[in-house]
């Protein structure tokens, strides 16, 4: 797959950025003070309502659900590549969080750390099953994915998890990765606009 001058472009900045971000909130004195002011300002003890979905067992069960869809649609290329995305962030996430990116924790409930894997977990899995739904349905499926995501920034930081820092961080990752990788299928949004094109039309009574 050939990668456009835009996406390259697009990737780039997003990379800057999550690296941009990382830096100040480790290490600038006023923005590191203000990802943890925001933190703790919002910390309460309880239960989060989505966080606990995230686990080795659901992501599988996600990969499996993102490639079967690709196989019922006829495009199993697409659900190939969709899960490669998902599989690529989040083990890309875990390296730069536990091996690469170290960073002073503060620690409330866990211990946060540079990016979230949870957030990368949700984002990733919506962008896999961006790609393998229908196009008619995408639209719907990108406005209940972005209040899903909303919902799961909050719980990460209302319940001390994670810094607004790490969230950002993840939503940077995760659209750059999406973008390197086609986020959308522009062949299949060309198949499926020329289905209706490529059937017969009915024979009319005259008149």
């Amino acid at each position: 797959m050939r990668i456009s001058p835009v996406r390259w472009l697009i990737a780039g900045a997003a990379l800057a950025l999550f690296l941009l971000v990382f830096y100040l909130s480790g290490w600038v004195g006023p923005t590191e003070s203000l990802d943890i002011r925001v933190l703790t300002s919002l910390w309460t003890n309880g239960t989060p309502r989505l966080l606990w979905i995230v686990s080795v067992p659901w992501l599988i069960l996600c990969s499996i659900i993102v490639i079967a869809i690709g196989i019922r649609r006829g495009r199993a290329m697409d659900g190939l590549r969709a899960f490669a995305l998902l599989a690529v962030c989040n083990v890309l996430g875990q390296l730069l969080k536990k091996v690469v990116l170290h960073r002073d924790s503060i620690v409330l409930m866990v211990d946060n750390t540079y990016p979230s894997g949870h957030m990368i977990a949700f984002a990733s899995v919506a962008l896999a099953l961006r790609i393998v739904l229908p196009r008619r349905m995408r639209g719907v499926f990108t406005v209940i994915a972005a209040l899903v995501l909303c919902v799961v920034a909050f719980e990460l930081v209302h319940y001390g998890w994670h810094r607004p820092s790490d969230v950002i961080g993840s939503l940077l990752l995760v659209t750059a990765i999406g973008v390197l990788g086609g986020g959308s299928s522009h062949q299949g949004d060309a198949d499926s606009a020329g289905e209706g094109r490529d059937r017969p039309e009915p024979i009319l009574p005259p008149g």
